[in-house]
Formats: structure tokens, sequence, C-alpha cells
């Protein structure tokens, strides 16, 4: 009985005091809910029943009503892989990007408002790792859930059409774009949940950042190497070994990681001086 009573030691550094227990709680809200599958069965349903009409079932409507497209893409089979990638990395990349941000927006909100926050500051952990731990399970979560699990649909879709296995490299290329495009929306949801106290807001600024994007890329152009606006046409260019233009790969590539790493650092230092 004594033994049980005793307190564990446990060797942590100071300033990411708590950082393994908050971690632990914020993987069970993922993994020991219905949360996960709910997911799982979401994302790779909706863009693989996409990519499966794309690349079954248009080509041949396409081809019977004479359209030229399937003629000037090379054919039906050309064709549907051409529909198919654009989807699955231009539309993709918007739909995950909502993905994230509804998914990250009450990460902090929901438990500021309930008082749990409050609650567990008050025992022995870091304010920034209560911010960190809830960031690298959503990192891990999301990748998982709204990343590979597609992707590997999509990809077993693509050998299946084919009878034979897509350019690996270039789809990965593809895939490591499009998830870079969701992490900038993933800590930007992040961020704007330490800075305001209500949804609107947040769900504002950002979901306006995803499809406000293209519209201000195309009225000041300079912006698009700066934000991730492109990264979505860049994946499918990039999974389909097309040239990128000069300048729209690894200047928004590098300002989106940029981005990402910023929205965390503030996020982390908001939510610090922030007062319970």
């Amino acid at each position: 009985m004594t033994a049980n009573l005793e307190l564990q030691r446990v060797s942590e550094w100071n300033g990411l005091r708590g950082f393994a227990n908050l971690l632990r709680k914020e993987n069970c809200a993922w993994w020991s809910t219905r949360r996960w599958w709910i997911n799982a069965l979401l994302w790779p349903g909706m863009l693989g029943g996409l990519v499966a009409v794309m690349l079954f079932m248009l080509p041949a409507v396409a081809d019977a009503t004479g359209d030229p497209a399937v003629a000037a893409a090379g054919g039906p089979l050309p064709f549907g892989l051409q529909m198919a990638r654009t989807i699955f990395f231009e539309m993709g990349s918007m739909a995950l990007a909502f993905g994230a941000i509804v998914l990250s927006q009450d990460l902090i909100l929901d438990e500021k408002h309930s008082g749990v926050t409050e609650w567990l500051l008050a025992k022995p952990v870091a304010r920034r790792s209560y911010v960190l731990a809830k960031l690298t399970s959503s990192v891990l979560a999301i990748l998982v859930l709204l990343i590979v699990l597609p992707v590997l649909v999509t990809y077993l879709l693509f050998f299946v059409r084919l009878g034979s296995p897509y350019p690996l490299l270039p789809f990965l290329g593809g895939v490591g774009i499009m998830s870079i495009h969701t992490l900038f929306y993933l800590t930007l949801a992040l961020m704007l949940g330490t800075i305001f106290n209500s949804r609107a807001p947040i769900l504002g600024i950002a979901l306006g950042a995803v499809m406000g994007g293209g519209l201000i890329g195309g009225l000041i152009q300079q912006l698009m190497y700066v934000m991730p606006w492109a990264l979505g046409k860049v994946a499918a260019l990039v999974a389909d070994s097309q040239p990128v233009p000069t300048g729209l790969l690894w200047i928004p590539l590098t300002a989106s990681i940029l981005w990402s790493v910023v929205f965390a650092i503030v996020a982390t230092v908001k939510f610090e001086r922030m007062e319970f």
C-alpha cells in the first residue's frame, strides 16, 4: 500500500516540463476516441472516390461525347490520369487545408473555455509543453489520417488503372508539397486559437486565407512566392514530372515551412503570456 502512494520521479528538461504526459493526453484524444476512425474513413473515401471517378468513369464519358480534351491529352487513359492528378493534388490540397483548420480550431480554444487549460496549468507543467504537445499530436494525426491514408488509396487506384506502378518518386514529391501546404494551415489555426477567444475570427481568417489566396495572389503576383497558394498546382506538376515555373517551387516551399515555424513560435509565446 505504501509503495502505491510513492511518487515516481520523472527526469525532464525544465523548459518542457510535463510534455510527455500532455502528449499522451493529446494522443488519446485522437486515437482513443471515434475521432480517428471517422477521419480515417472520411478523407480516403472522399478523395479516393473523386480520383476513382476521374480515372474510371469520366474518360469513357468524355470520349463518348467527343470531348476534344481527350484527344488533346493523348487518349482516355492519359486524360483520366491528368484529371485525377488535378483533383487529388490541386483540389485535394484545398480540401485538406479546410480539414486541418476545422480539426485544429478547437485545440486550445475549447479547453480554454471549459477551464481544462487553467486546471492543467495549475499542475507542474510548462506552458510551452501544453502548446507543443497539442501541435505534435495534431501534426502526427493529420499526416496519417489526412495525408498518408488518402495517398495510399490514390496510389492503389493509379496502379489498378495503369496496370503497373505509377512513378513513385514524382508522386511522393507531390505528396510532400501537399503535406507542407496542409501543415501551414494547421499551425496557422493553432496560432489563431491563442490570439482569439471565439471560433469566428479563427475560421474567418484561416478559411479566408485558403479560399482568397488564389485571388489575392492573382492581384499581387509577388505574394505567390512567399505564401503557399501555388503549392497545390506545383504538387500536381511535380507528380506528373512536369517542369515547374521558375521560382514557384523552392521559394514558396521554403517560405511555407518558415511560416509554419513562425506560427508555432508565436502560438507558444502568446500562450505563455496569457492570463487565466
